[in-house]
């Protein structure tokens, strides 16, 4: 597979292999001299729907290299080292799929065993998403330059946790965003883009791949506030309310939790996935939880930390009133359906908001379909609301002054140009 992009001036050379002109699937390359370092492993999505549907599915990774849906072998043979910005799959990839002696750097080694463990023993193509004994993972360290004169500044995503990076090469020095939102569901907690601003401190960014996923898409996310107010409302004026979360997004969980507070609903986690994170995060993020968390006993699933077992046909469906529950997707129609609740109704006012921070793939479409039907059948309402894990249009300028680079080159976005565009219309006002 020949690289998407090529940059190149004497002995250092930049290689796009996934994520442009697209959304997700990143993967760059750099080679500066005696030094090689991959940033990224994704997925490209964006390939794998147009080959992949229902029984038609990929017959190894060897066939998934051949279509370009995953990076070529030979750069990762010579790489020095590979760092993974945050564990999506667009991003993360298949770690198995890497060669023997490859060094991994990866923002969480704990939450990385338990995402290996969801798809460890798959039937499908993810089997081959958990590393091999021949790789070697190890967790970065943020703020620190390191031995490959790479230095780690953390960012707000919709996985937790998520990195940028600055390589410090021999005569270039490179900045690499990863996946990044200025704020988040926390609000003005978390600045993202003042975190930036004094990681970089005063080195100069000769090249600077800045994510652009929001740039030219017709659908606009809402903010931290709006979403904060969206569901102080519900909260006052439904009974049953079920929000689905991405397990990863910790900040989102946060947010929830406090909002369960304010309203004096016990918290009540109702998916695997969730639970399998939640002792992590409620390690990292600690979260008010005055009115109680509880787990959904009808998943029959082992807890790790202190709750309380709720049960939610006997309990949350008779008093919804004092519940928030969260889920995700598939985990939440499993328990449904295993429930038998076919011939049942919810409680009168029951609502789901359905939080989606990017833009569905096909399979998770699929899947938040499947969703909508059986609620719908159910009679909740379905509400859906999209708070992105990205930062939004008009904060770009913020960003690039932040990061002051020479040359910009747009990554993770359907829309080069026009982030392109942006750039130069700033560097000549400034």
């Amino acid at each position: 597979m020949k690289p998407l992009f090529t940059m190149k001036d004497g002995s250092f050379q930049i290689e796009i292999y996934g994520g442009y002109c697209e959304i997700g699937g990143n993967c760059v390359v750099i080679r500066d001299s005696d030094r090689k370092i991959v940033f990224d492993n994704g997925v490209r999505f964006s390939i794998l729907k147009r080959y992949y549907r229902g029984r038609v599915q990929p017959l190894g990774t060897t066939e998934l290299r051949s279509l370009g849906i995953i990076p070529p072998l030979e750069i990762f043979e010579d790489a020095d080292v590979v760092y993974i910005s945050h564990l999506h799959l667009d991003h993360l990839g298949l770690l198995g799929a890497l060669p023997h002696g490859v060094k991994v750097f990866v923002p969480s080694l704990q939450i990385l065993e338990v995402i290996e463990e969801w798809y460890r023993g798959s039937p499908t193509w993810l089997a081959n998403l958990p590393h091999s004994i021949g790789v070697e993972t190890l967790e970065i360290k943020p703020l620190q330059e390191d031995i490959f004169s790479v230095r780690a500044i953390p960012v707000s995503h919709s996985a937790y946790p998520s990195y940028s990076f600055i390589y410090y090469g021999y005569n270039q020095t490179v900045f690499y965003s990863g996946d990044l939102r200025a704020n988040g569901p926390l609000g003005a907690r978390r600045d993202t883009i003042s975190d930036i601003r004094n990681g970089i401190d005063d080195t100069e960014i000769d090249v600077a791949f800045i994510e652009g996923t929001n740039i030219g898409d017709a659908e606009t996310p809402i903010g931290a506030d709006e979403f904060r107010s969206i569901i102080n409302k519900l909260l006052m004026r439904n009974s049953l309310v079920t929000i689905s979360v991405d397990p990863l997004d910790f900040e989102m969980l946060t947010a929830v939790s406090e909002l369960a507070t304010f309203a004096g609903r016990t918290l009540v986690l109702a998916s695997p996935r969730i639970i399998d994170l939640a002792p992590i995060w409620l390690e990292e993020f600690r979260p008010k939880l005055d009115s109680g968390l509880g787990v959904a006993m009808e998943l029959e699933k082992p807890v790790m930390f202190p709750t309380e077992l709720i049960s939610i046909r006997d309990d949350v469906f008779r008093s919804p009133g004092n519940y928030l529950v969260i889920q995700e997707p598939v985990g939440y129609l499993d328990m449904l359906r295993q429930m038998r609740l076919w011939e049942e109704r919810l409680p009168i006012d029951s609502i789901t908001v359905l939080t989606s921070p990017e833009p569905l793939e096909a399979e998770a479409e699929a899947e938040e379909i499947a969703l909508v039907t059986w609620l719908l059948s159910l009679g909740v309402q379905v509400y859906r609301v999209r708070v992105s894990g990205h930062y939004y249009p008009f904060e770009f300028q913020k960003l690039v002054r932040a990061i002051k680079p020479r040359t910009l080159v747009p990554i993770h976005t359907k829309h080069p140009g026009i982030v392109h565009s942006l750039y130069k219309t700033l560097s000549s006002i400034t």
